[in-house]
């Protein structure tokens, strides 16, 4: 082990004493806590393209980071976005910038999960512990904090075959085809509804997870349609609940999307029939955080961390709705406490619970 892993390994051991010595890790208000004085660790996040549900996912890192410097846990942290839409060897460029800058943890939310293999390996290489969110990566040297695609599939679509009793006809919005993930989120959408004899795939539509696009795609099929009880897939319930109102026609079961303009178009509109909300959890930083400090305390991580999704029913929705901002998207409230206990689930193989509303 080189000098400056071991330096590491000690900064993180007395950054952990420190979390449990000021209890941040039940929750305790650290705004009196006393400013880090630079023997904390450094965190850097590397993020490849900005859209609402990043920006929450930012926002959640920069409080959580905060906290953790109140404490003196955290010496330093900084968060930067790739310039380009999305683009890899942008990121990779910046992934090596930051290198250089040595930070003790780098978050990275990858532009491609293969083509940033090397700038990760070469931030290893370098002694530094990275921390992949958000998607699989094939580099060993990583940690991965992830939500389950195909366990998306399963909540985009089971609540919504409960609430119509497990038959009538339904559209399946798709997300993007022919990306990894939807593969994974479909195949598992399928596989479902093979024991559902009675529900009939009246329509496939290409939503691209974007309500606008589709609310465009509902309108061109539906004229054609019989009467659709549920439109279970990727979000976007928002425009599929106005395609069916410009027609005239009632509501079906929808997946709405966490953003708080959605959710309180949900709950004005007096939606009540069983539609619901599931997407990926921003609040996955937070627990890549927490992940990383446990692997510079020399703790046994699992290289994955797969944990629940958000989702939201009808019971929640007035909770989300006033708390979140219109842009806003809801997260699972991680700490450290949630975090180590979904690492001990993982490795007793036990299903990994999301923490509770606070």
């Amino acid at each position: 082990m080189s000098f400056r892993s071991l330096r590491r390994v000690s900064i993180a051991a007395a950054a952990i004493a420190a979390l449990t010595l000021t209890g941040c890790a039940a929750g305790a208000d650290t705004g009196s806590a006393p400013a880090g004085d630079g023997d904390g660790i450094s965190i850097a996040l590397s993020n490849g393209f900005v859209n609402g549900w990043r920006l929450t996912l930012i926002n959640k890192f920069e409080e959580e980071a905060a906290k953790l410097k109140a404490d003196g846990v955290v010496s330093e942290f900084s968060t930067v976005n790739a310039p380009g839409e999305n683009s890899a060897t942008e990121q990779a460029s910046q992934i090596r910038s930051l290198v250089l800058q040595n930070p003790d943890v780098l978050l990275v939310i990858p532009a491609s999960s293969t083509a940033l293999i090397p700038a990760v390996e070469e931030a290893c290489d370098a002694g530094i512990t990275v921390v992949v969110l958000d998607a699989d990566m094939d580099a060993p040297c990583a940690h991965v904090v992830r939500n389950a695609y195909d366990m998306w599939g399963e909540v985009s679509i089971q609540p919504a075959l409960d609430a119509i009793g497990g038959e009538g006809n339904i559209i399946i919005n798709r997300g993007v085809i022919g990306s990894q993930p939807e593969e994974a989120f479909h195949a598992r959408q399928l596989e479902i509804l093979k024991g559902y004899p009675k529900v009939n795939v009246a329509a496939e539509i290409n939503g691209f997870c974007d309500s606008s696009t589709a609310q465009k795609e509902i309108v061109s099929v539906l004229g054609s349609l019989p009467e659709i009880a549920a439109a279970p897939g990727c979000i976007g319930g928002m425009g599929i609940v106005q395609a069916f109102e410009s027609a005239g026609r009632e509501a079906p079961v929808v997946v709405f999307d966490t953003d708080g303009k959605s959710l309180t178009f949900w709950k004005d509109k007096g939606i009540d029939n069983g539609s619901f909300a599931a997407l990926t959890d921003p609040g996955q930083v937070i627990a890549a955080i927490y992940v990383a400090l446990a692997v510079l305390d020399g703790q046994d991580v699992p290289r994955e961390v797969v944990l629940p999704l958000l989702e939201i029913s009808q019971a929640d929705l007035d909770y989300w709705v006033e708390k979140l901002g219109s842009d806003e998207y809801a997260a699972n409230q991680w700490d450290k406490a949630s975090v180590d206990a979904a690492i001990a689930a993982i490795v007793a193989g036990e299903d990994v619970l999301a923490p509770a509303i606070k």
